[in-house]
């Protein structure tokens, strides 16, 4: 249900790609290391959808000002210096959305990569579904269909706010999503859930954490599943799409991914797996940084967080640093994912 492969290109064309992500990863991590002033402010959104409103951030460049935080600081993670209710910097900046994690993530697992689109400038809509809890299995199917229309709403209630009205640059919005938000960005570019395809998501030999959840507690996707979930979920205003991971892949409509009209990229995080569905998008690229993992996803660990893992019994990984830092790895994450929405976003 995961993945994305390099495409193959030639000599001369790869090694201009990788010298132009190396230079993009350079100038973000400068950024980082100058802390560039990011404010961040919070803001409901309705989404009829649910009948309910969904908690919405906004990332921005900043002007002096606000109250310094470290955003999604816990035991096991350092969270990211931003300025919260800062004034927004001068200028114009492209619109982005920003969808992270799957069914049980924790949203401020997206700080990270949110605060370094804002640091390169560019105002981020960062979206926050409802946190399920263990027991809440048979909730979560819903999922599956509306964490796009929290991210089409969230985009509304962005658009109407003064300061992003004061400051967006004219032109298309970029989106970008990791695991299940992935699968939410390609449903906004056009990609429509063949609903036979999603009822058997979780039929063996899938063994995915989402499918044990379900089965653990008796969730049949055979009957959570309607022909509601096949719906056309399509967002005229987005004019790139960045799916990291992107859960589900399989269970696409072949046709509805033939039919995608915006600029799409898919990473993957890992050498292993790719759908062979992603060949089907027109003009897709794909990227793989062999050396990260979902967990690379996460935000930085602080020192006592092996300790902390360790002692509860949780998956030491979340935190482990390989060979090549998760900073480095980040690094480049961010700069791919530019790379990816300058095909699109921000173009009138």
């Amino acid at each position: 249900m995961l993945g994305a492969v390099m495409m193959s290109t030639g000599r001369s064309s790869l090694a201009i790609l990788l010298a132009a992500l190396l230079t993009v990863a350079g100038a973000l991590a400068a950024r980082a290391a100058d802390d560039v002033p990011v404010g961040v402010r919070r803001f409901d959104v309705a989404v009829p959808e649910r009948g309910a409103p969904v908690t919405a951030e906004l990332w921005y460049p900043a002007a002096p000002g606000g109250t310094a935080e470290a955003y999604g600081a816990s035991p096991l993670f350092v969270g990211v210096e931003a300025a919260r209710d800062a004034p927004t910097a001068a200028g114009r900046f492209p619109l982005v959305l920003l969808a992270h994690g799957g069914l049980r993530s924790n949203p401020s697992l997206a700080g990270w990569i949110a605060a370094r689109l804002a640091g390169a400038g560019r105002i981020v809509v960062s979206v926050h579904p409802p946190k399920l809890s263990p027991r809440q299995a048979g909730e979560a199917v819903d999922e599956f269909r509306l964490r796009s229309a929290d991210l089409r709403a969230a985009l509304s209630a962005a658009e109407a706010l003064p300061e992003v009205a004061a400051h967006r640059a004219p032109g298309k919005v970029g989106a970008v999503g990791f695991f299940l938000g992935g699968t939410s960005v390609l449903a906004l570019a056009g990609a429509r859930f063949d609903v036979a395809g999603l009822r058997a998501a979780c039929d063996p030999p899938a063994r995915g954490p989402d499918c044990r959840w379900f089965a653990a507690s008796d969730v049949d996707l055979h009957r959570a599943v309607d022909e509601a979930f096949g719906a056309d979920r399509t967002d005229a205003r987005i004019g790139a799409v960045v799916a990291v991971d992107p859960e589900l892949m399989d269970a696409f409509d072949p046709a509805s991914l033939a039919a995608i009209a915006v600029p799409v990229m898919l990473l993957r995080l890992g050498a292993d797996g790719a759908s062979p569905q992603r060949a089907l998008i027109p003009g897709f690229r794909t990227g793989t940084i062999a050396d990260a993992d979902a967990f690379t996803a996460f935000g930085a660990c602080t020192g006592r967080a092996a300790a902390i893992l360790k002692q509860e019994g949780e998956d030491e990984a979340i935190c482990r640093e390989g060979a090549r830092p998760r900073a480095s790895l980040q690094a480049e994450i961010a700069a791919r994912i530019e790379a990816g929405l300058a095909r699109g976003a921000g173009a009138p």
